[in-house]
């Protein structure tokens, strides 16, 4: 299915939706196994997913969405009990509304506190309000012509720290290689991988090289998913940040070999001539790789 399209992605179609009032025409939620609601943004082109994690005795949030409209409203009409916030990485379409939050916790890697101390001003997400980035009309009460991150309160949390949520337990895993702060969860007590923008099916993203969006390390990549696969073999589902919620974790070895392909010079790409695919601060030349299912975008001559 083509983007700006009406026709809804099929894929929303195999999980429970769950009605919200706080909705604002904007957010979706629906019910996935073991106590987790996705929140998602189906209206923008980021297409963005959020995991409400619930325990016995409270719950986890990863990741607060663009902040174009107030997810904590969502959260909060969903889970009434202590809340903790965590964010896969620092991109904009995963940090909108952490200052709705008096806290959120985050990868200890190079430029976290500093984008957290100064948010990301409009001038580099102009293009993220352009018309054609909707599926229909601005949400309410956007601004596009202020539209920011504005700045938050972030706290560190270590690789291997273990939140207790009371009858479950999730861990954290560093993951570099989208960017130097790439995190994923993993969920001991059902195998669940939460993929972060790390393992997911659409375009794959490895051309970061600048303050705002961070630093790519394709290596890096390649290496943090062997060590799921060798670390992780028992995970029966992934939950992604991106499009459909749920990936078979056979895509783990899958994306691996594809980005060693690309890695390696071994397979031909295409220019990335479409500016709403590219960042502020992307190199002239972009290029994209495709596979079955998903592509890889890197920069021209990347290793």
């Amino acid at each position: 299915m083509k983007w700006r399209t009406p026709e809804r992605r099929p894929y929303y179609a195999k999980y429970e939706r769950v009605a919200i009032e706080h909705d604002a025409g904007w957010f979706e939620c629906y019910r996935l196994p073991d106590s987790v609601f996705a929140i998602c943004e189906p209206q923008h082109l980021q297409e963005v997913n959020m995991f409400l994690i619930v325990g016995d005795d409270r719950a986890l949030l990863l990741d607060t969405g663009l902040g174009m409209c107030d997810v904590k409203a969502v959260v909060d009409e969903l889970y009434q009990g202590p809340l903790q916030v965590i964010n896969c990485h620092r991109h904009f379409d995963h940090t909108g509304n952490n200052w709705r939050f008096p806290e959120v916790l985050a990868a200890d890697a190079p430029g976290v506190a500093e984008q957290a101390a100064t948010g990301i001003p409009h001038e580099f997400l102009a293009n993220q309000t352009d018309p054609d980035m909707f599926l229909f009309d601005f949400p309410a009460g956007l601004d596009p012509d202020t539209f920011c991150v504005r700045p938050y309160r972030v706290r560190p949390v270590a690789d291997g720290h273990v939140f207790d949520l009371g009858g479950r337990e999730i861990e954290v895993v560093y993951t570099p290689g989208h960017t130097e702060d790439s995190l994923m969860l993993y969920d001991r007590t059902h195998d669940i991988l939460f993929g972060g923008d790390m393992v997911y099916l659409a375009a794959i993203y490895v051309e970061f090289d600048n303050d705002f969006m961070g630093h790519s390390d394709i290596a890096g990549y390649i290496e943090s998913l062997r060590m799921l696969e060798q670390k992780f073999p028992q995970v029966k589902t992934v939950y992604a940040s991106h499009n459909d919620f749920v990936v078979d974790p056979k895509a783990i070895p899958v994306l691996r070999e594809a980005l060693q392909a690309v890695h390696d010079g071994v397979i031909q790409g295409e220019p990335l001539s479409d500016p709403k695919w590219g960042y502020w601060g992307d190199p002239e030349v972009l290029v994209q790789y495709f596979f079955d299912g998903f592509s890889v975008i890197a920069r021209q001559g990347q290793r």
